[in-house]
């Protein structure tokens, strides 16, 4: 049995904005903005949004302080600006962490008895309606019903629930052409990492999810190393920015695996960008899996025949170029918070804290 769920209405091409102004309208009657510092602004998309409430007469109030690993205060902060400003829907331009933040924003303000703390405690919550526009082409989190914050210990933890999925996805790939290089390629193996993880843990017993992963894993394989080549190309971009999404819609069904378990503390201590994490990661994860599940393994890498051939298109792009400085209590600390990680029970094998221990040592080169 298998089941296949996405609320998101999902719009994509050059001026989407402008073309479905009138489903801004239909959302609701102020929006609330939520961005970070740059992005929305250099990509264009905040001028474009602008323009458009303008002409169609919805008043709108900005919250531009989303930082890169939204943290529980942040969030906060975002709520108390939400609830003052009485708006009743949510616009989210970014990666990630804007639309993420934007989601837990969401929650709290049609539930404002809760704190952050509270979202974690598994219960299916309303939320104010979130319409997102990605100007990254990585988390996917435009067609998920995730949010991944960062709690006061400096942990990255995630939550999720269904009426955080966007009611709206707007994706153009004009917005995506300011991407530094090194921004496009970090997202871009986030997105593989979902596509790979996701069917790890489908392992082909969903068909549309499996196709989506496979499709996802095969553009980004064929389009990444011309993106390096091509940067302003608009074709190009707009591939990626779909196989975001559809990797996306992968780990809406699956979540993921063990991977993003050990790569949550590169990000948080070490300032590791996400996608880079994953990617230094996901060999002596998969290498694991495959001692136990190899066709598992093979299944979900295509169209990399095997894993040497998936290190070798890693490798193209230097991921292991620096080796990390990782002290000997944090690479006891990571492991133990990675061992008992949740993602562990969706991957297949033996996942304990020698293994963390090992996957540590081994990335900082010792």
């Amino acid at each position: 049995m298998w089941r296949y769920f996405l609320p998101t209405r999902v719009f994509s091409g050059s001026g989407v904005l402008k073309e479905n102004a009138g489903l801004l309208r239909e959302t609701g009657t102020k929006a609330f903005i939520v961005t970070g510092r740059n992005s929305a602004r250099i990509s264009g998309a905040l001028d474009d949004l602008y323009e458009i409430l303008k002409v169609i007469e919805i008043p709108h109030f900005l919250f531009d302080e989303v930082e890169e690993n939204p943290s529980f205060d942040n969030v906060e902060a975002g709520k108390r600006a939400l609830l003052e400003s009485e708006c009743d829907f949510v616009i989210a331009i970014g990666g990630g962490s804007p639309l993420d933040a934007a989601k837990a924003m969401a929650v709290l303000a049609k539930n404002p008895e809760l704190s952050c703390k509270e979202l974690y405690g598994g219960s299916n919550l309303m939320a104010l309606p979130v319409i997102a526009v990605p100007t990254t082409s990585g988390t996917g989190s435009e067609v998920t019903p995730y949010s991944i914050l960062t709690d006061s210990n400096g942990i990255k933890k995630g939550f999720g629930m269904p009426s955080i999925f966007p009611v709206l996805a707007l994706l153009d790939p004009v917005y995506t052409l300011s991407m530094p290089w090194s921004i496009t390629l970090a997202t871009a193996l986030d997105a593989l990492s979902h596509s790979l993880e996701g069917e790890i843990v489908n392992s082909a017993q969903n068909p549309l999810v499996k196709m989506l992963s496979k499709s996802a894993t095969e553009i980004i394989a064929r389009t990444l190393p011309l993106v390096r080549e091509k940067q302003d190309d608009l074709i190009l971009r707009e591939r990626l920015q779909y196989s975001s999404m559809i990797a996306g819609m992968v780990i809406a069904h699956t979540g993921t695996t063990a991977v993003h378990a050990a790569g949550y503390p590169l990000s948080s201590f070490k300032g590791v960008k996400h996608g880079m994490a994953n990617a230094m990661i996901i060999p002596s994860v998969f290498e694991r899996i495959a001692l136990s599940s190899p066709d598992t393994v093979l299944n979900a890498i295509k169209p990399f025949d095997n894993l040497e051939e998936l290190r070798k298109f890693l490798d193209r792009f230097d991921i292991w170029r620096d080796k990390l400085d990782i002290s000997d209590d944090e690479v006891l600390e990571w492991s133990t918070q990675s061992e008992r990680a949740a993602h562990n029970k969706k991957t297949p094998g033996v996942f304990d804290r020698d293994f963390y221990i090992n996957l540590y040592r081994e990335l900082r080169g010792n």
